[in-house]
């Protein structure tokens, strides 16, 4: 048996009702017993005393029984509400979880976009560099008057 599982802490509750009503039924006997007596005395007197002492105790006893079926009950709805909140947790995790995964994602493609973005400008740059180096090289050697 799970202790956290909510149905089977239920089904516990159940098996105790049905001992305090056995115990119950038990007392019923009991007193009936003990009416059909017919003896007649101090002693007979004290006897059945006795037996409403513990027939009161044996109700006290289903009354304890009944009342640990009503706790274990309870305890399986805080079982129960625990689960639903723990399940809700995880749900509400899971999208955070799911929101920053795409948030990185959009930032590498962001990051990609502006590495791509830079590597085109340096290549531009590079290329008008290497351009301006090739005039100015060009210009240079036109103007060398040996040449």
């Amino acid at each position: 048996m799970g202790l956290a599982d909510p149905d089977e802490l239920e089904a516990l509750a159940r098996r105790l009702d049905g001992k305090a009503a056995d115990v119950r039924r038990e007392i019923f006997e009991f007193r009936l017993s003990v009416n059909q007596v017919t003896w007649q005395s101090h002693g007979a007197q004290k006897y059945r005393d006795q037996c409403a002492d513990i027939a009161a105790d044996l109700n006290d006893d289903a009354d304890d029984i009944a009342a640990a079926a009503d706790l274990l009950r309870a305890h399986a709805q805080n079982v129960r509400d625990k689960i639903a909140w723990m399940h809700s947790m995880v749900d509400l995790i899971r999208g955070k979880a799911e929101d920053l995964w795409d948030d990185a994602e959009r930032g590498f493609e962001w990051t990609q976009d502006k590495a791509d973005e830079a590597f085109d400008y340096v290549s531009d740059t590079v290329s008008d560099g290497v351009d301006n180096v090739k005039d100015v090289v060009s210009g240079a050697v036109h103007k060398v008057p040996f040449l």
